[in-house]
């Protein structure tokens, strides 16, 4: 009988979002009180990628990277976990290629750079 009870909430939810006659103000309440990374933490991470990463990587949503042996940071995580890549920087393990830097982006930096990225993610292109 618990399991049942436990999706019920779930089901409400669901339910709820099937209606077209939300007010939009109402919605964008509710994604403001839903969890994840601020806007904030995204741009932080932004200002961080420009300042580090524009030499080698397009940071953009369509942009080519300087290097062709470098990934648009917008297909990294289609081949790597973003929380294993944040855990090698924060313990100052060697990322990427060869000759990539090593960086210390600090704890709250390293979030913010995560966050960004993945708030860029696209599918990764077929090759042709």
């Amino acid at each position: 009988m618990k399991p049942a009870l436990l999706s019920l909430p779930f089901l409400a939810l669901v339910l709820a979002s099937c209606g077209n006659s939300e007010d939009p103000a109402s919605s964008a309440t509710q994604a403001a009180e839903m969890p994840g990374p601020d806007a904030g933490m995204i741009s932080d991470g932004l200002a961080i990628v420009e300042e580090h990463c524009t030499a080698c990587h397009a940071i953009g949503l369509s942009d080519d990277s300087p290097r062709t042996d470098a990934p648009p940071l917008r297909t990294v995580f289609a081949d790597l976990d973003p929380e294993a890549i944040a855990a090698d920087f924060r313990e100052g393990i060697h990322v990427g290629a060869n000759d990539m830097p090593d960086f210390d982006f600090g704890p709250k930096g390293t979030e913010a750079v995560i966050e960004y990225v993945k708030s860029i993610q696209t599918s990764v292109p077929a090759a042709e």
